[in-house]
């Protein structure tokens, strides 16, 4: 965070760590930088874009707007740790785009796409995709659980949906677990309140399907 501050005339560039966790089997990747709109998107696809799959996920704004978010991830192709090649084309990429610079998000991702997946869900069969809305467990947001197969660019599409959408995401808690991603995300409407209307559920659960989808179909 120092180093945000210290180092930043250009006061959207954002500053990254990381960790190798070979025992693990994963890297750990810190990013912090000033909170903006799209900001969750932006990181998953430059993520995506530079061959990572998101293992899981921690993301934290303070109340002063800068953004401490902890991605963990590793090679989306051979399920090992991320190369040092990555780190550099991610923290690049990730600079260009929340400099607004000409940068095809979805064409990047795109090439990273592999035919078959690290890991095959349950004995290899296809999840199916599970989407529920909960409006009891915050009292301010509402807390959109999504339960698929895990892909590369799977987030990057989710996060693309919702900013489509006008749906803000407050917070969100990712896991994955071997090729099964159960996601959470705390959102709220642009002006503050809950998804509370049904139609509103239905129409926001559709597009989310259909982005999946799209997903499945590129592979």
């Amino acid at each position: 965070m120092h180093r945000l501050i210290r180092e930043n005339n250009r006061a959207l560039a954002p500053v990254t760590a990381w960790l190798d966790e070979p025992d693990r089997g994963y890297n750990v990747v810190k990013i912090c930088t000033w909170d903006r709109a799209g900001l969750f998107g932006k990181i998953t696809g430059s993520l995506s874009a530079a061959g990572l799959n998101i293992l899981s996920a921690q993301i934290y704004t303070r109340t002063d707007g800068i953004a401490l978010d902890t991605f963990f991830v590793n090679d989306a192709r051979t399920g090992n740790l991320a190369a040092r090649t990555q780190h550099d084309y991610f923290a690049e990429l990730l600079e260009k785009i929340l400099n607004d610079e000409n940068v095809d998000l979805p064409a990047l991702i795109a090439r990273q796409i592999t035919n078959r997946p690290i890991y095959s869900a349950y004995a290899g069969e296809r999840m199916t995709t599970e989407i529920h809305f909960d409006n009891d467990t915050s009292e301010e947001r509402t807390l959109i659980e999504i339960e698929t197969e895990d892909q590369i660019g799977l987030l990057y599409a989710v996060s693309q949906t919702f900013a489509e959408l006008s749906v803000d995401i407050a917070g969100a808690r990712i896991v994955t677990e071997r090729g099964a991603a159960i996601d959470s995300f705390y959102v709220r409407e642009l002006d503050g309140g809950k998804i509370i209307s049904p139609e509103r559920q239905n129409f926001i659960t559709e597009k989310l399907r259909a982005a999946i989808e799209r997903l499945d179909i590129a592979r």
